[in-house]
C-alpha cells in the first residue's frame, strides 16, 4: 500500500487540482475520485469548499503510477512498481518536479499566464543550470512523447513549445557576454523544424562565455555557408533531431567539402537524427554531448 495522505503527503506548499494532475498524468478525473474513494489510496486534502488539492508528492506517484500502466502492469503492481521508484529516489527529490508538473498542467490547459509564470519562477529558484537539465529538457521530451502518442494535439505542443523558445530567447539576453568571446553558431539543417534543442545547448555554451548566434529551422541551402563566411564562427553546431534533414546526401557532402576548407572552423552535427544515421562525413564530426565540444570553445 501507498501512504494515505496524512502530514507528510502534504509538506509541499505546492497544491494541484485534480484538473491539474488529470492534465499532468492522464489520469481521468472519474478515475482519480473512484481510486480515492474505492481503493483509499492518495486522499487529498479538502479546502473549506471541499475541492482536492493535491502535494508535489502525491503528484509524483500518480505521474509515475501512470507510466507504469500504461507499460502494461495492472494497478496493484504498477503500485508496488511506483512505491520502489519513490524509496529509490527519496534522497533526489527537488523543487524542479513541482515546476515540471506544473508546466505539463498548464501547457495541456493551454494557460499562457501561468505557464509563463512557472517559467520565470522555475528559472530564478533553480538556477539556469538545473532549470535548462532538470525541467527543460525533461518537459521537452514529455511534451515530444505525448504529441507523438497523441496525447497532446499540435496546438498544445506548438503553444508550450512556442512559449518556452520566448523565454530562451530573452534569458540569453540578460546574460552579458565579453565582445571578443568565440562565436558559436547553431544551424538548423534543411528540413529540420525543431531549433529548441539548439536553443538549450546554446545557453549552456553562453553560459561559459561564448558568444552564440542561431540560424533558425530548415535554413535555404547555402545559409550556413553564407553565415560561416561572413561571421567566421569557432565552432558550427549543425541540428538534427530525425534522419529527414540527413536525407540530402548531396547537400551534406557538399557541406563536408566547406567545412574541410575551413579549418579554423570546427564543425559538429548533433541530434537523434545523426545519432541513429548511417551517414558518415568526413570533416563534420558527430557529437552527442558538449564534452566533445567544449575543448574547441574554452
Amino acid at each position: 500500500r501507498i501512504h494515505k495522505g496524512g502530514n507528510c503527503m502534504h509538506d509541499s506548499l505546492e497544491h494541484f487540482t485534480i484538473a491539474d494532475v488529470s492534465a499532468i498524468t492522464g489520469i481521468k478525473k472519474d478515475t482519480l475520485r473512484k481510486w480515492e474513494e474505492r481503493y483509499d489510496f492518495l486522499k487529498p486534502m479538502r479546502l473549506s469548499n471541499s475541492y482536492r488539492r493535491y502535494s508535489n508528492h502525491q503528484v509524483e506517484f500518480l505521474y509515475i503510477l501512470s507510466q507504469k500502466m500504461s507499460g502494461g502492469l495492472s494497478l496493484k503492481k504498477a503500485i508496488d512498481a511506483t512505491n520502489k521508484v519513490i524509496c529509490m529516489e527519496k534522497d533526489s527529490r527537488h523543487s524542479s518536479h513541482s515546476f515540471f508538473f506544473k508546466l505539463l498542467a498548464y501547457g495541456e490547459q493551454c494557460n499562457e499566464e501561468k505557464f509563463s509564470y512557472t517559467l520565470h519562477q522555475a528559472h530564478q529558484q533553480c538556477g539556469l543550470v538545473t532549470y535548462l537539465q532538470e525541467i527543460v529538457q525533461p518537459f521537452l521530451k514529455e511534451v515530444g512523447n505525448r504529441w507523438a502518442t497523441k496525447q497532446w494535439a499540435e496546438y498544445q505542443e506548438k503553444f508550450s513549445s512556442t512559449l518556452l523558445q520566448h523565454h530562451l530567447i530573452e534569458l540569453s539576453h540578460q546574460i552579458p557576454v565579453p565582445p571578443n568571446a568565440k562565436l558559436v553558431m547553431g544551424a538548423c539543417l534543411p528540413n529540420e523544424q525543431h531549433e529548441l534543442p539548439l536553443h538549450i545547448l546554446l545557453l549552456q555554451i553562453q553560459l561559459k562565455g561564448a558568444r552564440i548566434f542561431l540560424i533558425g529551422q530548415s535554413p535555404a541551402p547555402g545559409t550556413i555557408e553564407d553565415f560561416v563566411e561572413e561571421f567566421k564562427p569557432r565552432v558550427v553546431l549543425l541540428s538534427a533531431t530525425t534522419r529527414l534533414p540527413l536525407e540530402d546526401i548531396a547537400y551534406l557532402k557538399q557541406l563536408d567539402e566547406f567545412a574541410n576548407k575551413h579549418p579554423a572552423t570546427h564543425f559538429f552535427i548533433g541530434g537523434e537524427g545523426a545519432a541513429s544515421s548511417s551517414v558518415s562525413p568526413k570533416t563534420i564530426q558527430i557529437a552527442q554531448s558538449l564534452e566533445t565540444i567544449w575543448p574547441h570553445i574554452l
